[in-house]
């Protein structure tokens, strides 16, 4: 066997693969030198999803003449100080970018630096460094890359399409530019501007890129943790989506995708949010430069932390902290419909589109039961009576002109008029606003909180049984049953093993009643098995589990839906939600109630 060193043109083919995976991470390692060399302002073109060409034109420094041909050398840079890999400032250090880009594709940089006569110019074609040539151009720098690939045939053909690369280009851009407000953004896309982003603050680029967020809808961290600093925006628990495409964590004004960030966001919803649903959420984390490692791999998306452990008790804290307030409250608005039933029905161009009798049926079936014409408001005030708040908070008490005010402000979630189906109770509020309440879900969270509460200061009281019950279990079942026998103890659920698959169930807590003790035992033993599937830390999955398990107890004893309530019991709940953490949602994540103003109830009936 002969060994024999690869040519300069292989060896850089070879880390182009590395570096250059698409052009979205051509577009990621333009930006970023651009946002290195001090711009202000960065503009980025895309034709044909970026596989054609790739310019990005910024007003920073720019590069000297004598320094264009070091620029697209390998391992050659100017952002390490005395060889410095620790202290590290800069989003680029490595100098791979450009001279990775100059082997995968045809590459030109025009710079020009401040006070220079004119700009230069250098190009590199397959791989051959062509040598400067002044031209004309503007303080900064301009990147033009073109024809991706083509000396890669064979990566070129694992390219997707067109639509696919500029979508996975535009969510580097967007990382980019909410991790830097301040400078500006602007983006063509084939030749048409598809976004244009000025100088502007954390919050309004966020609200800019998710352009369906409401600022009502974000809820601000500033938290600190020794020498960390996290600071940022994260969405109510209603405003989720299918993926995490909305999670942007930056760590030291660089965007990374960390799995220990992704997992405490996902835990510190873990109480609020439905199980296959992503909040958004976009952190800020400062962490002291000695404390992380950024040189992972060569796309510097991945890093190390030095204490993983403090990181995570900082984000998973801040989230839970600031999800902790009562329904109602402005931040925690869970507007999940966004009206959605307009884009049904209102009239496009000239002609109008009418509900269509299935839309009509199902409009009919909210204010009137399935088996008879018969309404079922329950506890309704005389139809022909005009309710406001004021009516409606008069029928419980007297208020006065002096205190209407303050209290109609302290009762975001108004005052109840009525139920529907015995299930979701309808109330209205000061500032016009229709609510409804899903009794089952509400109660349960109010439970959900009373139990851990009573948990974390006492201990769950117990009732133990007169006649300890037999259950029979699947096998699988009564192993996770046994094997958390200690946590359940905690919980006020004794059991022991009573033979093969069997349990005795000695005691369970004094608020649960009269419940079905196999139901609740199959609950709780599938809920320990998703959990212990879900979290690697032993500490994380009894934690998780201790609080999966409350939320079922909590379930199983709530008010269920189907139940009648007078008006003073719809009123109580009302109050006790606005006062409870996390009542806006249930303990799997639901929402517990919907909020829609005069206005949008005008919209459904084209009155605005």
């Amino acid at each position: 066997m002969i060994i024999r060193p690869l040519s300069e043109h292989i060896i850089n083919l070879i880390a182009a693969g590395e570096v250059i995976e698409r052009p979205a991470a051509i577009v990621k390692e333009l930006i970023e030198n651009s946002l290195d060399a001090k711009a202000t302002k960065i503009e980025v073109a895309l034709e044909q999803g970026g596989i054609e060409s790739i310019q990005v034109v910024d007003n920073g420094c720019g590069i000297g003449v004598e320094d264009l041909p070091l620029a697209i050398s390998r391992h050659c840079t100017s952002k390490l100080i005395e060889d410095d890999l620790v202290h590290i400032q800069t989003l680029g250090f490595r100098g791979e970018a450009l001279p990775s880009i100059g082997a995968a594709a045809r590459l030109k940089i025009i710079s020009r630096i401040k006070n220079a006569e004119n700009a230069w110019q250098i190009a590199v074609e397959n791989g051959r460094v062509l040598s400067p040539i002044p031209v004309t151009g503007l303080t900064g720098t301009q990147v033009i890359v073109e024809d991706i690939f083509y000396a890669l045939p064979a990566r070129r053909k694992f390219l997707k399409t067109s639509r696919i690369e500029y979508n996975r280009c535009e969510m580097v851009i967007q990382r980019l530019a909410i991790s830097h407000p301040e400078v500006a953004f602007i983006v063509v896309k084939d030749s048409k501007t598809v976004l244009n982003l000025p100088i502007q603050s954390q919050k309004d680029r966020i609200l800019a890129i998710f352009s369906d967020l409401y600022e009502e809808e974000l809820i601000t961290l500033d938290f600190n943790r020794r020498d960390l600093k996290l600071s940022g925006f994260i969405s109510a628990p209603s405003v989720n989506r299918a993926t995490t495409n909305g999670q942007i964590m930056v760590v030291n004004d660089r965007p990374v995708v960390d799995p220990v960030m992704q997992m405490s966001i996902r835990v510190g919803y873990r109480q609020v949010l439905e199980k296959g649903r992503y909040p958004i959420a976009v952190l800020f984390l400062q962490v002291p430069l000695e404390q992380v490692d950024v040189n992972v791999h060569p796309a510097k998306t991945e890093l190390r932390f030095a204490d993983e452990m403090a990181v995570r008790a900082l984000i998973i804290g801040s989230i839970q902290k600031s999800l902790a307030m009562g329904a109602g409250a402005a931040n925690i608005n869970p507007k999940t419909l966004k009206i959605t039933s307009v884009t049904q029905y209102r009239p496009k161009k000239e002609s109008i589109q009418y509900p269509s009798y299935q839309q009509r049926r199902d409009l009919g079936k909210l204010f009137f039961s399935k088996n008879d014409s018969k309404t079922v408001f329950e506890n309704r005030l005389p139809l022909n009576t005009a309710l406001s708040f004021k009516d409606a908070s008069s029928t419980l008490s007297k208020i006065s002109d002096d205190n209407y005010q303050s209290m109609a402000e302290s009762m975001p979630l108004g005052y109840a008029i009525g139920q529907i189906f015995k299930t979701y109770i309808l109330a209205i509020t000061q500032a016009e606003e229709f609510v409804i309440v899903d009794q089952h879900a509400a109660h349960e969270r109010l439970m959900h909180e009373a139990l851990r509460q009573q948990y974390l200061s006492s201990g769950i009281k117990i009732q133990a049984l007169l006649i300890p019950e037999v259950v029979e279990l699947s096998d699988i079942h009564y192993r996770y049953l046994m094997n958390f026998k200690d946590s359940l103890t905690d919980l006020g659920i004794e059991i022991e093993s009573f033979g093969d698959k069997t349990i005795l169930v000695r005691a369970l807590p004094q608020l649960l009643g009269n419940i079905s003790v196999q139901s609740l035992l199959v609950d709780l033993a599938e809920e320990l098995e998703t959990e212990s599937q879900l979290y690697t830390q032993e500490i994380e999955v009894v934690h998780n589990q201790l609080d999966s398990i409350l939320a079922k107890i909590a379930c199983h004893h709530s008010v269920r839906a189907g139940r009648a309530l007078n008006v003073e019991e719809m009123n109580s709940l009302l109050r006790q939600m606005e006062e409870t953490p996390r009542a806006g949602t249930c303990s799997h994540g639901r929402p517990t109630w919907l909020k829609w103003t005069k206005k949008d109830i005008e919209k459904l009936f084209h009155r605005s």
